[in-house]
């Protein structure tokens, strides 16, 4: 008897070593603090991302990277070999689902209207996961190898970071007005299938159409990624919403920014996107045109994701950059950042981009209200300012600050929603028995205060524990570094 027990307990110290330590590297395990097969959050506050009201004193079972039981404290049933992490009422939610992503930011302007883009395959993925961002699509690549490469050491344990759903190079045609010059231009729908066909060889899984594609562009994209069974969204500026619905794209990007079809045909605000941002500028968001287009997305269940934080860095009324943001920066993109905001003008009061930014917000509630998916995302890009965590906060709040959100429909948007979008809602998304374990521990209740977000503890992914102040410590002054 005395060597069965002595042989289950070797066994059972075996399975914990084996799930715990073999998969990563050291490097990973420094922001490691929970790594047990078997661990129970007790007396927490459960926010679970369906929508549901919270519930305190709440049990949640972690068994081997999945939750196994959900419940009160009460009835919970807490096995003797676990790891018990008394929450004392702090708030558990599901990891972040974060659909407009990327492994870059902003890196030099030639003038307002040329863009070059710098790689951050180190900190990025990083500071995804310290803010609580579980799962990532990357929503265009401009180094796709190195993308590809980030994804391969994260999920092998050798970097800390999120899941990625990769998205390939940018299907664009000719974008007027704008140059990106890490682009290709894709000149034919036949080039356009050809491109959808290689990426997807190499390991991609979804696809975005940018601005310059027109609809035989468009068309050939989404054809050729459908019949993989690969997902399509897109930053569309040439092709109308309501045509790219008609055929059959997944998502649309960034709110209501990206659609022409308010233009009309008699402005003079010049070509894309100009013409589009103003378009907004004046929009009855309860007119004939607004309601046929919401709902023909909404009948051909394409989603929209909101990409406020990004655009706030257009407007003059905005909140200052906070130390906490500025001292996550290498001295260079910290230049650039603060030499972008010498174009804003607070005391100027609001200005059209303010509007804009206004009424793009009430399109995304409306969107919501009348039954669209809305999901929301990063875009670590525009001034600079907006980086990968702290600009992916930002994203969440200012669905409650700006677009009139409950703190709890945000998190929905944040999480289960996200997870629908990538279809990987029977995986992950919510805090359910039978999902993987992706949770945060969060000192507050962004519940009642959205900004609550900001006081992540630890995150849990596949049921591992990281430190996310260690995380973030490790990444000060390294921003725009790597």
């Amino acid at each position: 008897m005395i060597k069965v027990l002595i042989a289950q307990s070797l066994l059972c110290m075996f399975s914990l070593v084996a799930f715990s330590q073999s998969k990563f590297s050291d490097e990973t395990k420094k922001y490691i603090a929970y790594s047990d097969s078997l661990i129970v959050l007790k007396n927490a506050l459960l926010i679970d991302g369906n929508g549901n009201q919270p519930k305190s004193g709440q049990t949640i079972v972690i068994r081997k990277g999945k939750i196994s039981w959900v419940g009160d404290d009460n009835n919970a049933v807490i096995p003797s070999t676990a790891t018990i992490i008394n929450l004392n009422g702090k708030a558990v939610l599901p990891g972040f689902n974060m659909l407009h992503e990327h492994m870059f930011t902003s890196a030099f302007s030639f003038d307002p209207m040329h863009f070059l883009l710098k790689q951050l395959p180190i900190s990025f993925p990083r500071l995804y996961l310290a803010a609580g961002v579980t799962s990532i699509r990357t929503c265009g690549s401009i180094e796709p190898y190195s993308d590809l490469r980030i994804k391969k050491d994260i999920d092998a344990g050798t970097y800390p970071g999120p899941y990625i759903d990769l998205t390939a190079p940018y299907a664009e045609q000719k974008e007027p007005g704008m140059d990106f010059p890490q682009m290709k231009e894709i000149k034919t729908p036949a080039e356009a299938v050809r491109f959808v066909n290689f990426w997807a060889d190499e390991g991609f899984t979804s696809f975005k159409i940018y601005s310059g594609a027109d609809k035989s562009i468009c068309k050939a994209v989404i054809e050729t990624a459908h019949k993989r069974h690969l997902k399509v969204t897109g930053h569309l500026c040439q092709t109308t919403y309501a045509d790219a619905a008609e055929l059959e794209i997944d998502n649309l990007e960034h709110g209501f920014y990206a659609g022409s079809d308010f233009v009309g045909t008699n402005t003079n605000y010049g070509p894309c996107p100009v013409n589009v941002l103003y378009s907004l500028l004046n929009l009855n968001i309860n007119s004939d045109i607004v309601n046929r287009t919401i709902r023909q997305l909404i009948n051909k269940k394409t989603g929209i994701t909101s990409t406020l934080a990004v655009f706030e860095g257009l407007n003059n009324i905005q909140l200052p950059p906070s130390n906490e943001l500025l001292d996550m920066f290498s001295p260079d993109s910290k230049n650039y950042y603060l030499e972008q905001l010498k174009d804003i003008k607070p005391e100027q009061g609001p200005s059209g981009m303010d509007s804009v930014f206004n009424t793009n917000a009430k399109l995304e509630k409306k969107f919501y209200d009348m039954g669209g998916l809305l999901t929301v995302g990063t875009d670590p890009t525009g001034n600079g300012g907006t980086i990968a965590g702290i600009g992916s906060w930002r994203a969440i709040e200012l669905l409650v600050l700006a677009d009139g959100f409950t703190p709890l429909q945000a998190i929905k948007i944040a999480t289960l929603n996200g997870a629908i979008a990538l279809g990987r809602a029977k995986t992950t998304g919510s805090i359910e028995a039978g999902k993987s374990a992706d949770i945060l521990i969060i000192d507050g209740d962004p519940s009642k205060n959205i900004s609550d977000i900001r006081k992540v503890q630890f995150v849990f992914r596949n049921g591992i524990g990281y430190d996310s102040k260690k995380i973030f410590d490790s990444m000060k002054g390294k921003v725009g570094f790597y």
